[in-house]
């Protein structure tokens, strides 16, 4: 009986110790979202994310390749690093689906844009949405490479850049842009590394990764 209830406290005290960051410098909250992640308890993470994973299947987001993985593992992931750095929710709800009207660089559309914007925003919020329509249009290479990490600072008044499809000009104000650069910093982390960041010249992503840059929001 006393070995029993020895191992019934032992227990007691691990779970107590898995609730603390295992390492003092963790900040707890970021811990809380990390543990949750690492658990897969989605609910803990975000009340709607068991439902939007959902919608990814149906979408058929598992069944395309991407870099390293399926589509769906890259959305997944992307919106699990904003996740960590604690961001906003409508932008970590962007990371999960920031390509899904297809956008500059791929063509990838799982959501079609002159039907499905309305189910989508039903499902991620009217603010998660309008980013994820927003960065499907513009012409995302040339706003953060040719421009922003040139010039090493973010316009007051924001940008104009060309819709990639219609070609009438997009206002992107200066808190989307912020945006833009935190999610493209968790866009690079998630799917490049070694070989990818030769073949891609993303050494000097390092301009946008510069300290404090990833807490602009």
């Amino acid at each position: 009986r006393a070995r029993a209830m020895s191992r019934v406290f032992r227990r007691g005290a691990r779970a107590a110790a898995a609730a603390k960051p295992p390492i003092p410098s963790i900040d707890p909250a970021r811990w809380r979202v990390a543990r949750a992640l690492l658990r897969d308890d989605h609910e803990a993470i975000d009340p709607a994310l068991p439902a939007l994973l959902r919608m990814l299947d149906e979408r058929g987001a598992g069944e395309c390749w991407h870099k390293h993985g399926t589509f769906k593992e890259h959305l997944v992931d992307t919106h699990n690093v904003l996740r960590l750095w604690q961001q906003p929710a409508a932008l970590c709800r962007l990371g999960l689906f920031h390509s899904a009207y297809s956008n500059s660089y791929v063509n990838l559309a799982i959501f079609d844009v002159g039907e499905d914007r309305g189910a989508l925003a039903a499902a991620v919020g009217e603010e998660a949405e309008a980013l994820t329509h927003k960065f499907c249009v513009i012409p995302r290479h040339a706003i953060v490479w040719d421009r922003l990490a040139e010039e090493g600072a973010i316009p007051p008044d924001g940008l104009r850049p060309a819709h990639i499809r219609s070609g009438e000009p997009v206002h992107v104000t200066r808190g989307e842009l912020r945006h833009l650069l935190v999610f493209t910093m968790a866009d690079i982390a998630e799917q490049y590394a070694g070989w990818y960041d030769e073949v891609f010249d993303y050494p000097k992503a390092g301009a946008i990764f510069a300290p404090g840059a990833w807490a602009t929001t």
